[in-house]
């Protein structure tokens, strides 16, 4: 299995407001991968369309059991932001362990985390 399609950066959600502010959310990098793109089959895709979820990509990298759905993946080249929508963690026919992300349209954009100069 080879990840050549690109990278992709995991990100989680993060409230950078102060105490008693409104919440203000931004995403806190995780971690960078290596990724493939996999097929969104018909059955997966309709299936989420009948519960008004849209996905857009299946991806693949090696296996990282830190990610979770509540993640936000940004791909490098484009910079789009994409919501997780399922995690797996399968084995492939060589017995690699890999982590497959299922993603999907994200109507929201996020502020990037930025350190703070002191």
């Amino acid at each position: 299995m080879t990840f050549d399609d690109g990278i992709v950066a995991i990100y989680e959600r993060i409230n950078t407001a102060g105490k008693g502010e409104m919440p203000k959310p931004a995403l806190r990098l995780k971690s960078r991968h290596y990724f493939a793109y996999e097929t969104l089959g018909y059955g997966r895709y309709y299936q989420a369309k009948k519960i008004d979820d849209e996905l857009e990509n299946v991806i693949d990298i090696e296996r990282d059991r830190m990610i979770s759905n509540k993640d936000i993946v940004i791909t490098e080249d484009d910079g789009i932001q994409y919501q997780i929508s399922m995690v797996q963690h399968p084995v492939d026919e060589d017995g690699l362990h890999f982590t497959r992300i299922t993603l999907s349209h994200l109507n929201e954009k996020f502020e990037l985390e930025t350190e703070k100069i002191q």
